[in-house]
């Protein structure tokens, strides 16, 4: 969606962002601050054929707090589980065999 509003609001199709927001939902305010971030990280409107790279548009980083659960953690957790009341192992699934299954 951040790349279809780049591209709408660039000087090639040169939509204002009213209209953009008549086309998309997006609001106004959502509009301008795509394209000033988009131009902040390096979007050049100016340039032939127009070229729109995904760390252009993509989302930053969050803050706060780092996830608790790692993959060594998970791979413990599933082992866990895959023991049976006795303390016996089952079949364990590696995290390529899980990925698969999802």
């Amino acid at each position: 969606m951040r790349a279809l509003i780049v591209t709408l609001k660039s000087p090639i199709v040169s939509l204002s962002s009213a209209d953009i927001f008549a086309q998309t939902g997006v609001s106004v305010s959502t509009v301008n601050r795509i394209y000033a971030k988009a131009i902040e990280r390096g979007f050049d409107p100016n340039i032939r054929p127009m070229i729109i790279k995904d760390e252009w548009v993509e989302d930053a980083p969050r803050s706060g707090r780092p996830r608790k659960h790692t993959l060594e953690n998970t791979e413990k957790v599933i082992a866990k589980v895959c023991k049976d009341r006795y303390g016996r192992a089952g079949k364990e699934l590696t995290s390529i065999e899980r990925a698969e299954k999802e």
